[in-house]
């Protein structure tokens, strides 16, 4: 009777350790997997963040160069426009000296 007894001790310790470690590692394995879960959703999220922020940075970058061309443009308009007019200033200062060497005053 002791024998049989030993054996049931020992293959009810054998399968009771066995199942221990199967739902051991079961729950491991599921808390791994919501882990790795989580560590995905804010590797996404973080990616979502950093496209949106070069998204943002191109548009802006487009606007810079857009106002850089508008000045460039503005910039040169207005240079084109003095170099137009400085005969037109050139005459307008000379003027003064002509009338008063025609009315003979001197400076």
């Amino acid at each position: 009777m002791i024998v049989p007894l030993v054996i049931g001790l020992a293959v009810g310790a054998t399968i009771s350790w066995r199942a221990t470690r199967s739902r051991a590692r079961s729950e491991m394995s599921r808390e791994l997997a919501r882990e790795l879960a989580r560590a995905r959703a804010e590797m996404r999220r973080e990616v979502k963040h950093w496209q949106e922020a070069a998204a943002r940075a191109t548009t802006e970058a487009a606007r810079v160069a857009r106002e850089a061309d508008a000045y460039k443009a503005g910039h040169k308009s207005g240079r084109e426009d003095v170099i137009s007019i400085m005969p037109l200033i050139v005459a307008a200062q000379q003027r003064p000296a002509d009338e008063a060497q025609a009315s003979g005053e001197q400076r």
